[in-house]
């Protein structure tokens, strides 16, 4: 990483973390390498085996196979409704108070009526939903009526599964899921102690069951033992959390004498570490269950860019492209008029579409598809590269280009282009290297693990472009 920007980062985490981040156990640089040297060695451990597989740029490491719901989510065709944000379980990791009895929210998005959320998930053609909180057993009457809202009002089929902590569940409430149309439940034990009864309930009532925890260091032993029942009981699949850390959860998490480790979000080293270790045990005791390491690396990445992909083709002109990471990529060549000239010149000849460049009132700049890079010499001019990313709102900011919808329901939203990066210019090489990338379609050139070098005012782009490959580096 590079030296600016892991002080940017250490600030920023420093900032969020205000009187409290000296008091926290950070992890040391001499620490460090020994820290990724334990990494990479349970990963070779794992890889040893038959079943391990890497998806998502490296970012989600899982044996045998993925549950339907973590693939939409990779898709980034996922919603995640918070139906509640009440919860009767006290966890020590819990990054928030949940205690905000509040309507339920997406992205955002405050949905008080199931027939509003339902047509959202249609009109954006969203392709699985969970139901969080919260606790959801709280509020069952509540998802119920979203469960019907989505099974009749939705067009498309619809792949949907709740969390629950398991206290509240009972054999009438499952059946009532079930004939709802849920198609996955997916159980917090570590939030009751490890308990399987209700669990035991759900198998053969609900058609997919999953276990998904924080991986717990304290808990390391029961856990290995907790792989093998679970794989016993019938169980479908076992999904390990990182743990992060928030300004509500920092001082739980720092009396147990966690290393954090700095990012984009506070995450904690020992937890990744112990997630890595029970996918270990499981490949070396043949243990068949389907387990999932859901890196704060891939949730980072990956469920944002879903978010912004979604709304993207909503607000971009059309000769701007949406890249990888779900960003609105915004191509503008500025030079002699006569040489912008000849390049539209070039556009019209070969019968482009008018809606596929844009060419300035001065006529000194032009913006361009990426599809048309091939036509154009780049010689006399320079090019300038930026981004934008689409954010959905219940309402206009008056702050940036918008959009509205309008729901089937009557519901009304806001689609707004943020500007993210106003754009950097690029010359000769640069141009050249960026031109490679885009025209391969492949990530190796801005990720750093191909064998061109990244020139260095790609470097302030490379998330825009690609997602960033592997787990990250400790510092």
């Amino acid at each position: 990483m590079r030296l600016e920007k892991y002080r940017e980062t250490v600030d920023r985490n420093r900032q969020e973390y205000a009187g409290g981040y000296d008091s926290m156990k950070w992890l040391r640089p001499d620490e460090a390498a020994n820290a990724h040297r334990e990494r990479e060695s349970l990963i070779a451990s794992i890889f040893r085996f038959p079943g391990a597989l890497w998806t998502c740029a490296g970012t989600k490491l899982f044996t045998h196979t993925l549950s339907p719901g973590c693939l939409l989510c990779g898709q980034g065709a996922w919603s995640c409704l918070f139906i509640n944000g009440i919860c009767n379980a006290r966890c020590f990791y819990c990054p928030s108070s949940q205690d905000d009895s509040g309507p339920p929210v997406t992205n955002t998005l405050v949905f008080e009526k199931a027939a509003d959320y339902a047509d959202y998930v249609n009109q954006f053609d969203i392709q699985g939903i969970s139901f969080s909180g919260g606790e959801p057993f709280l509020t069952f009457d509540r998802v119920l009526a979203f469960l019907e809202a989505v099974r009749t009002r939705v067009d498309h089929p619809v792949y949907t599964w709740l969390y629950t902590n398991g206290i509240l569940v009972t054999r009438e409430k499952l059946f009532a899921l079930r004939d709802g149309g849920l198609d996955e439940i997916r159980f917090d034990l570590s939030a009751n102690q490890y308990r399987l009864d209700a669990l035991e309930k759900a198998i053969g009532v609900i058609p997919r069951v999953t276990v998904e925890i924080p991986a717990i260091p304290e808990d390391l032993s029961p856990t290995r033992q907790l792989v093998a029942d679970l794989a016993c009981a019938g169980v479908n699949h076992l999904n390990l959390h990182q743990i992060r850390c928030t300004p509500y959860n920092r001082g739980k998490l720092a009396a147990r004498d966690y290393t954090f480790l700095h990012g984009p979000r506070v995450t904690v080293l020992e937890t990744e570490l112990a997630a890595l270790e029970l996918i270990r045990y499981s490949q070396e005791n043949s243990i068949e269950l389907p387990i999932n390491y859901c890196s704060h690396a891939y949730q980072h990445q990956f469920q944002a860019a879903g978010a912004r992909r979604r709304c993207a083709g909503l607000v971009k002109a059309e000769y701007e492209d949406v890249t990888a990471t779900g960003h609105i990529r915004r191509l503008t060549l500025a030079g002699p008029e006569e040489a912008v000239a000849d390049v539209a010149g070039t556009f019209a000849s070969r019968d482009i579409a008018a809606s596929r460049y844009s060419l300035s009132a001065k006529r000194d700049s032009l913006s361009f598809a990426a599809e048309l890079w091939p036509l154009i010499d780049f010689s006399p001019m320079r090019l300038k590269v930026g981004y934008s990313q689409a954010v959905i709102r219940n309402g206009v900011s008056y702050r940036h280009p918008f959009k509205k919808i309008a729901l089937d329901s009557g519901k009304k939203l806001v689609v707004e282009k943020q500007a993210v990066q106003p754009g950097i210019w690029l010359e000769g090489a640069h141009i050249e290297a960026l031109g490679r990338f885009i025209g391969n379609g492949g990530a190796e050139l801005l990720n750093g693990q191909g064998a061109v070098a990244v020139p260095e005012p790609l470097n302030g782009i490379r998330h825009f472009e690609a997602f960033i490959p592997g787990l990250p580096v400790y510092y």
